[in-house]
């Protein structure tokens, strides 16, 4: 019985981080901080078992892979913010890239008097 329960936790675990990782990736991130409690419910589970260290390494790709997409979302949802700061002071800016890499302001304002005809 208690390798069926280690199966089953373990199984559930993997879906749950499956489901987690389609949640980041439509952008419904409140519902995956609702997922937290079931998650530390599971690894309790798994972490008091003696063969539960076993699964929860096989499990770690999994997790490290949804953690780097929410810290991409997350670079995402902080880039958003600042862009729309910087509307809503009054410097829209369009900024592009060269070649070389070198950013350029194209809306940048000229200084001095304009003496074109």
């Amino acid at each position: 019985m208690a390798l069926f329960n280690l199966t089953s936790a373990a199984e559930a675990l993997e879906d749950l981080l499956d489901r987690e990782r389609s949640l980041i990736k439509s952008g419904r991130i409140d519902a995956v901080v609702r997922l937290g409690h079931e998650k530390e419910r599971l690894l309790g589970r798994l972490s008091r078992h003696p063969d539960g260290a076993d699964i929860l390494r096989r499990l770690q790709s999994t997790a490290e892979r949804n953690q780097a997409l929410l810290t991409a979302a997350a670079r995402g949802i902080k880039a958003a913010a600042n862009r729309l700061e910087t509307i809503r002071a009054g410097q829209p800016g369009l900024r592009t890239y060269g070649r070389d890499g070198a950013a350029t302001d194209l809306a940048r304002r000229r200084s001095g008097i304009d003496k074109q005809a």
